[in-house]
């Protein structure tokens, strides 16, 4: 049987032999290597029980572990393993070389029968940071249970950061739980927690909290609404109205606000990094503020509030992180940043490259890590081979062009549709690619899926779950940061009548291609050629292979049920602008197609409800599935005769 390690190790030689795997384990561990453990909070010795069922003995198999590898400058979470058929042998640098070389011999251990293979092996990482960021702001907050098991999913994988993005109100702040009541949100002592349990694993998690832009739902409060720089909301590039979203940030009460947010974190987390993101600040100097910006400059505003929110990280001793908008459309501002800020870099499409931001950042000397996504959300079941080619020209550039690390985001626009289980390949590949650097090779990754997360002894399931989220290819719509089961669907092109819908799928087709132009993709034909045969031939192959599959894993059942259920909502989408766009002249036939949309869709709700509560708390939920319910009433409407009433 051939042996598998994920990440594929840079240097491993097997040699003849075997170690038992049924005997007891004796450790010795060089000192320095043991403080870096119990520091972090792992226990070495009951790491090693959870790989050897025996235990620790006195007399057992002898696992050393020393801090004098035999690779020179080998990185902190490098690590060199040898196994002989009476000995194993570890030198790494860190506690977290010995975890990741601990938990080699646990994939191992699960691939033998009680026997691990002789070899030497010699690994270390492409990058330092190699990290996920999760979105529980957008309506989905996690149990702490699925939180956990994600951390435990990172940690195995050896990716070593994680952020869990917060804006509105999903995070308890006490100051202000009088204005959230019915949220179910992570407290501290929650927050607390997780990230103690991270840095037993190695992974550091990194407050993550937006102090600028994306600050509608505080805005929305009428105790905040006057903060806002555009207090009657905006146009958004010209396509549609949206509420207040941006701080004033020449108001005193705007940064006394963030300052208690950002304060309800970092006291409970001893990370030295702070992301304050400070993103997409539209109406940044359009209202309160425009006199100011017409005088002195749009990005004086931006600059004047990031050195007050840089002098807050400061004395906090916090490397601060924003995201690079604003520097990369204005790079002559570059002096003005400090040189400690973490700038990371997010592009989702990959028709558009990292390169000339990357080679920007380098030139201007600043540290930044890239940052690709799982292309799951505002797409139901993922964007597969947009997401794979993302992340590696993520990975790619980050290590051509000297960056820290890659984070790769996991976003929930929209209502948060998409289920857990359908970034679980993004996942992999994150850590793959980032250990590994780029490689043609990505048989690791699809393995270890199979076997550790999907336990799949077919190994099926990661090629179904890649398959699920490429249905998007046969929509042949130029769409980006999307799909168009999804966009018909969501609430951002909520439509009331057969007219409506045409308005706003061109205006869905203006967004995307504004997206397109901001990432210097390509302009394509402005117009939807959707293939509905060969997508309802596709869908049904796919339906095939996910009822086939035996998943033994404790949450197998539900993983199943996730992809199914997700691969009825696609199917749905494409039902319904099937109908919109080439029944609505039949009256009798449109009406038809109604009734069964209504029952289709009300049938897809409880299931997608208990698919929710399986992993997540339920405060968000009933926002979440607004735009559910208002299709509902459309389409019984519609199957009426009637108008549906905008409110």
């Amino acid at each position: 049987m051939a042996i598998h390690i994920f990440p594929a190790p840079k240097q491993c030689v097997f040699h003849p032999g075997t170690l038992s795997t049924d005997r007891p384990v004796r450790l010795s561990m060089a000192p320095s290597i043991r403080s870096s453990c119990l520091a972090a909070g792992c226990d070495p010795e009951e790491h090693l029980k959870s790989i050897f069922p025996a235990g620790l003995s006195a007399d057992g198999i002898p696992v050393s572990v020393t801090s004098d590898p035999d690779i020179p400058d080998l990185p902190s979470d490098g690590f060199v393993l040898s196994i002989d058929a009476d000995a194993i042998h570890i030198a790494c640098r860190s506690g977290s070389g010995f975890f990741y070389a601990a938990n080699v011999l646990y994939q191992l251990a699960a691939q033998g029968e009680q026997a691990l293979p002789c070899l030497y092996m010699a690994d270390w990482p492409a990058l330092s940071i190699r990290g996920i960021l999760l979105d529980i702001a957008r309506d989905k907050i996690p149990t702490m249970e699925t939180l956990c098991s994600l951390i435990d999913m990172f940690a195995l994988m050896r990716l070593n950061h994680l952020q869990l993005y917060m804006e509105g109100f999903c995070y308890n702040y006490e100051e202000y739980r009088y204005l959230f009541t019915d949220e179910t949100p992570l407290t501290p002592e929650e927050f607390q927690k997780l990230s103690a349990y991270a840095k037993a694993r190695f992974i550091d998690l990194v407050p993550c909290q937006n102090v600028l832009g994306h600050m509608g739902k505080w805005l929305d409060k009428p105790q905040f609404h006057p903060l806002a720089e555009c207090e009657d909301g905006y146009i958004f590039k010209n396509l549609y109205w949206r509420p207040p979203a941006t701080l004033d940030v020449k108001n005193p009460e705007s940064f006394r606000l963030v300052v208690s947010l950002l304060n309800a974190l970092a006291e409970r987390s001893d990370s030295r990094y702070l992301n304050v993101n400070m993103d997409e600040p539209f109406e940044l100097g359009m209202g309160k503020n425009k006199a100011f910006a017409e005088n002195y400059g749009r990005s004086e505003l931006y600059l004047e509030y990031l050195s007050k929110i840089y002098g807050y990280c400061t004395e906090k001793k916090k490397t601060m992180m924003i995201w690079g908008d604003e520097l990369l459309q204005h790079p002559e501002h570059v002096s003005r940043i400090p040189e400690n800020i973490i700038l990371l870099d997010w592009l989702y499409e990959s028709e558009g490259h990292f390169k000339d931001h990357a080679r920007l950042l380098q030139e201007m000397k600043r540290p930044f890590c890239l940052c690709p996504g799982t292309s799951c959300w505002a797409s139901l079941t993922g964007r597969s081979d947009n997401m794979i080619a993302n992340i590696e020209d993520a990975v790619a550039c980050a290590i051509q062009y000297g960056g820290l690390g890659v984070i790769t985001t996991d976003w929930g626009d929209m209502g948060h549709w998409q289920y857990q289980s359908a970034s679980f390949p993004a996942f992999a590949y994150t850590a793959f690619l980032t250990w590994n650097g780029p490689s043609e090779d990505k048989s690791p990754a699809e393995w270890y899926c199979n076997r550790f997360i999907y336990k799949d002894s077919n190994e099926r399931a990661f090629k179904a779950a890649l398959d699920l989220g490429n249905y998007y290819r046969f929509e042949h719509a130029p769409l980006y940061s999307t799909t168009l089961a999804f966009a018909v669907m969501c609430s951002k092109y909520v439509f009331h009548s057969r007219e409506e819908f045409s308005v706003k799928m061109e205006q869905m087709l203006a967004h995307s291609a504004s997206i397109a132009k901001t990432n210097h993709i390509q302009p394509k034909e402005n117009s939807i050629h959707i293939d509905y045969p060969a997508m309802q031939s596709y869908l049904e192959t796919v339906a095939l292979e996910i009822e086939s599959l035996t998943l033994a894993g404790p949450d197998g059942a539900l993983i199943k049920q996730e992809m199914k259920n997700g691969l009825r909502m696609v199917k749905h989408g494409i039902h319904l602008y099937y109908t919109m766009t080439e029944l609505a002249d039949d009256t009798e036939l449109f009406q038809k197609e109604m009734k069964i949309l209504y029952q289709d869709l009300n049938e897809i709700l409880p299931i997608h409800f208990q698919c929710w509560t399986a992993r997540n708390r339920l405060g968000g939920f009933s926002r979440s599935i607004k735009q559910i319910n208002h299709l509902l009433t459309f389409y019984y409407n519609m199957s009426r005769g009637q108008k549906t009433e905008v409110h």
